[in-house]
């Protein structure tokens, strides 16, 4: 083939890739004490089919403007086909034993994939019913630059992020625990005092935990040290076993053990 072919081919397949996109991508994120509902809203440009792969056990799939179902294999991958004429689609679905409980602590922590170059990501996660943000994390909620508020009953936190490449992802985590009983039937009077203190505990922490500490300590600090740190940070537990924290950072134990003794001769942490 010539290779003048060859260049143009390959120059309308780029145009072609480059057209298809993501204009905007919303998830809603919807915790309950064990599984998490997940809605997600697309309006796309040039794109006929859709495909991503999900973490954990998925169910209650339901589409719209799109006919989509979850393969079979190691990996669950929810694969669409976007009706004719349609530049816009959603999904939902239902995830199984997304949450998990560290002795009064809840956390989820799931990754929404990036099939596409994405201009605008919008996520929000919505606490179940009588659950607020814990203050017995560093780093309750990540990514950080959140907003955090409620309609009544029910803690929400938003995230807004722009430009997303392919194959990225983004990492939602959350620590919460319960501070109201959901089956509470008691007054009005009852329910506002819960709800003030709801706002305070998120009052507190955003201003003294996140805008602080979080600043001032992970500024200093080079790549690795902050990967470190951060999983120090998201432990409930006081003490964290090193050999935990080789695990979670991939690093050899020998980097860990250099970079952990770096952060002591610094007084960012202490160990025994």
């Amino acid at each position: 083939m010539n290779i003048w072919v060859k260049c143009l081919i390959l120059l309308l397949f780029l145009e072609i890739v480059h057209a298809q996109e993501v204009n905007s991508m919303d998830a809603n994120i919807y915790l309950s004490e064990n599984d998490a509902k997940i809605e997600m809203f697309y309006v796309v440009s040039k794109i006929n089919r859709f495909q991503f792969p999900l973490e954990g056990e998925i169910y209650d799939l339901n589409s719209k403007n799109a006919s989509c179902s979850i393969s079979s294999g190691v990996q669950r991958v929810i694969q669409c086909k976007i009706d004719s004429n349609q530049n816009s689609f959603s999904i939902s679905f239902n995830v199984k034993d997304v949450v998990k409980q560290r002795e009064n602590i809840m956390f989820f922590g799931y990754d929404i994939p990036i099939s596409y170059n994405t201009k605008r990501v919008n996520v929000k996660l919505e606490l179940p019913l009588g659950f607020a943000l814990t203050d017995k994390v560093f780093t309750p909620v990540s990514p950080p630059n959140t907003e955090v508020g409620t309609d009544g009953r029910k803690i929400f936190i938003k995230w807004e992020f722009k430009n997303k490449e392919m194959d990225d992802i983004v990492p939602i985590r959350v620590y919460f625990e319960k501070v109201v009983s959901s089956g509470n039937t008691r007054d009005y009077t009852s329910i506002i005092v819960g709800f003030v203190s709801i706002i305070i505990i998120l009052t507190v922490l955003y201003l003294r935990l996140i805008k602080r500490k979080q600043e001032v300590v992970l500024s200093v600090l080079n790549e690795a040290e902050r990967t470190i740190v951060e999983i120090l940070q998201n432990q409930p537990e006081e003490e964290v076993d090193q050999r935990n924290i080789v695990t979670l950072s991939g690093f050899s134990k020998a980097k860990v053990s250099r970079i952990i003794k770096s952060l002591e001769e610094r007084g960012v942490v202490e160990s025994r």
